[in-house]
Formats: C-alpha cells, sequence, structure tokens
C-alpha cells in the first residue's frame, strides 16, 4: 500500500542557494573543487536512479522490501567501488587530493546531495547509503590494510576496495556499547582456528556484508581482531538480523550473534586489538563530520525553499522571523565547522602520524559532537517549517528527517565529553574571528 496523500503537492527545491553550495565556497582549493565536481557528476550519472528507488520503497506499507532494498544497496557499494569511491586507501598517487580530504568530501556530497544547474532539479542525498559506505570503505578497510599481511590483503582486502564486496566492522555490544574496554566477545585461539563466541549489536551493514572486522578478547584476555568471511551469510553457527531504528530507513543496522563459529586462524590479524580499532577513529570521526554537516545542509536548503513558497496566514513562511533567523544562523554554523574540517583533514593528510595523536583524535571528536548537534538542529527546524506534513512519510522520506536522531549522541561520546578538556573549542558556537584565531588562515 502507497502512503502517499495524491492532495499533498511534492516539495521541489526550486531555488539555488550559494551559501549552501560547497563548490561556490571559498573554503576549498581548485583541486577540491574538481574532485567534487566529479563526484556530484557520478552522483547524478550513476547513483540518482537508485537512490530515488530506494526512497520510492519507504513509501511502501504492508507489503516485504527489504530485500529489493539489498539489491539495491549492494549495486551501490560496487559502482561507488569501481570509481574508486568506496574506500579511498588505494591508488593515492592518482590524485592530487589527500585520500582523508576525498574521503570527507565523498561523505558530504553523498549525505547532502545538490542542485544540479544542468537537470534542473535536486539530486537526492542519502545518510544511510554513505554510513554502508563509511562502515565497508573505512571501519573496515582501514585496520585491515594497517595490519594484514600481504596474503591476508589479497583475500579479504581486495575484494572490497576494488570490487565492492559488501564489509562491517563488529565493535559495539549489548552491554559494553562502543565502551572497548568492556567488551566480552571471547575468540578462543588455537594452533588451526579462531573460535568466535559472543554478541554484537548496531553493525551497519551486518547482515549484507561478505566480510566483518570482528573485536574481541583473544582467550579472555587482550583485544584482538580477526576478519570474518560470512559466506554469503551462510557461515555456520553465524546469525545476523535486522535492527529497525527511527531514522536511516536505508541502512542494514544489524545485531550479530557468534555461536562457537570457527574462523580459519590465518584471518586473525597481528597486533593488540585496540591498536587495530583505534587506527582509524580519528578519520572516522572527521568522516560523520562531514556526513552531518552535508545532512545539515540538505535540510537547510529544504527549510529555506519550503519557507520561500509556503503561505501561513496570507504570508511566506520565510517572512516570520521565528523561521527566517534560525535557517541564516545554522547557515552561519554550517560555513564555520566545514572550515574546521577542511583544515583538519588537510592536515592529517599533510602528517599523518597526528592518526596517533590523542589531541588531534580529541579534537576530531568535539567537532564530530558539534556537526551531529547541527544536523539535529538543523532537523529540528525543519520539522518546525513544515508543520504537520513533517509527521508523515511523505515529507519525511526524501528530507531524511530522522536521520539525526539516530547520530546524535555518536556511541555515547556526548555524554563521555560533555564537560571534558577535549570538547573546549567546540562545545559552543565559535565565531569567525575565533575559528581563525584557532585553525590557520586559508589561502585564497
Amino acid at each position: 500500500m502507497d502512503i502517499r496523500l495524491a492532495d499533498f503537492e511534492g516539495i521541489k527545491i526550486q531555488k539555488y542557494v550559494i551559501e549552501l553550495d560547497l563548490l561556490a565556497s571559498p573554503i576549498l582549493n581548485a583541486k577540491e573543487k574538481e574532485f567534487l565536481a566529479e563526484f556530484y557528476d557520478f552522483l547524478e550519472r550513476d547513483l540518482d536512479k537508485d537512490l530515488r528507488a530506494l526512497e520510492e520503497l519507504n513509501y511502501y506499507v504492508e507489503e516485504p522490501t527489504q530485500e529489493k532494498k539489498r539489491e539495491i544497496v549492494i549495486r551501490i557499494m560496487k559502482k561507488l567501488a569501481e570509481n574508486g569511491y568506496y574506500s579511498t586507501i588505494l591508488n593515492a598517487d592518482e590524485y592530487e587530493v589527500g585520500k582523508i580530504t576525498r574521503n570527507a568530501l565523498i561523505a558530504y556530497a553523498l549525505c547532502g546531495g545538490r542542485w544540479s544547474d544542468y537537470s534542473e532539479r535536486y539530486i537526492a542525498g542519502n545518510w544511510s547509503i554513505e554510513m554502508g559506505r563509511l562502515a565497508g570503505g573505512t571501519l573496515y578497510c582501514n585496520p585491515v590494510n594497517y595490519k594484514a599481511t600481504e596474503p591476508q590483503k589479497e583475500r579479504l582486502l581486495i575484494p572490497v576496495t576494488k570490487d565492492g564486496a559488501v564489509a562491517a566492522s563488529a565493535m559495539t555490544e549489548f552491554n559494553a556499547g562502543s565502551d572497548i574496554f568492556r567488551m566480552e566477545l571471547n575468540l578462543q585461539v588455537t594452533d588451526d582456528v579462531v573460535i568466535a563466541k559472543g554478541k554484537k549489536v548496531f553493525i551497519t551493514n551486518g547482515m549484507i556484508a561478505d566480510y566483518i572486522i570482528l573485536y574481541g578478547r583473544i582467550n579472555n584476555g587482550p583485544l584482538g581482531a580477526v576478519i570474518v568471511d560470512t559466506q554469503n551469510q551462510q557461515l555456520k553457527n553465524f546469525r545476523s538480523a535486522r535492527i529497525r531504528t527511527y531514522g536511516m530507513n536505508d541502512a542494514f543496522v544489524s545485531r550479530l550473534i557468534f555461536d562457537k563459529v570457527e574462523l580459519p586462524r590465518e584471518n586473525l590479524l597481528q597486533g593488540n586489538g585496540l591498536d587495530i580499532a583505534f587506527h582509524q577513529l580519528t578519520e572516522e570521526r572527521l568522516v560523520i563530520g562531514a556526513e552531518a554537516l552535508g545532512d545539515a545542509m540538505k535540510k537547510l536548503l529544504y527549510s529555506h525553499t519550503y519557507a520561500l513558497h509556503r503561505r501561513q496566514f496570507e504570508k511566506r513562511l520565510h517572512q516570520y522571523q521565528v523561521i527566517r533567523f534560525p535557517i541564516s544562523a545554522n547557515i552561519r554554523q554550517l560555513n564555520l565547522l566545514i572550515t574546521a574540517l577542511i583544515n583538519y583533514t588537510r592536515e592529517l593528510d599533510k602528517r599523518p602520524d597526528l592518526g596517533g595523536s590523542k589531541l588531534m583524535a580529541a579534537q576530531a571528536m568535539g567537532l564530530k559532537i558539534q556537526t551531529t548537534e547541527l544536523a539535529f538542529e538543523s532537523a529540528v527546524h525543519c520539522f518546525r517549517t513544515m508543520g504537520g506534513r513533517g509527521f508523515i512519510r511523505q515529507y519525511s522520506n526524501p528530507i531524511g528527517l530522522l536521520d539525526p536522531y539516530c547520530m546524535i549522541h555518536g556511541g555515547g561520546s556526548n555524554y563521555v565529553l560533555e564537560d571534558s578538556e577535549s570538547r573546549r573549542f567546540f562545545k559552543y558556537k565559535p565565531t569567525r574571528r575565533e575559528v581563525e584565531d584557532i585553525i590557520p588562515r586559508i589561502d585564497l
């Protein structure tokens, strides 16, 4: 059953807003803009049709849509991999833009979409799909590339990076959450096999993944990591199931059960699991920040357009200060945080050793928190602007209205860092002068 009401017109993005166009911003240099423009072209040419098909499936109830979504999501990941957008760890010499900056630009564009002058329509953005790309292309590929041997890379990494096999990272647990030190899953290591016993939860891509990096305690002691080949989800004693979330309707967020699953000993990564897990977390936090900013941009674009065209009590909504002022304030905040994000990614690209810096990790976490809060605020204001229409899927689906609600706490990081020293800069909204004092000025 299609739940859309024919009496309601669809939301049409009819106005170009230069302040929301990253390609028109002085923040990016020429090479970064060239890379972003190429990805936007790819998004419009190769992904927009699939993203709209996913949106269409969200309007139907009382009929199964999961298998159709699975096919579309897997197809999208393969397209991303074929064009070098799924993971950014390979072929770095082919680009003049660093891999972490590229990763962030892809995340921003894939979440936000953009207005196309050529097509004269809005090209869809989808945070769910970007979370799937992050789970496989960053959270799986980065630690595997960091610690895997050459034979392991050939078997367990190349199929993901080059062929677009769906991958996942299994860290979060039911009782421990994302607190790695309380992790309980047991990896019993023998001479021939690794026996995995335990449960994981909130694992993006979990039930469609071909490969999973699984974190646990080796013989109930130190943390370790092993690669799971799910054998097309048919691995013996392994079970996965979908978790339904308020937003992220197209992300296959899952729970995983390992009931004494036997894995080849050669799939075990050498080194401490804590080091392996933390190796990619600074980049992950920056990419999630880029996702949140892209999503905030999309919400602001919809709010701006809707406020210009919707009449209430004989006035356009944008004539009411309670509607107009928050949009303007959030646009300013968006561009300030983009400035911080791009400066951090550039610095990490120039100095990879900063990936192991606790201060950089803390600042990246603070930025992640502030950007997800901006996405949340933008969603709240978009809901307020739309009024009662925000309650129905017909209007909330194309906007991804509830997606930021799934990201706002960031694995508990808001609670951990609420009053901590690492949040000292991003715990309030900085002015442009404060940003320029702390972050070097950009050469325009």
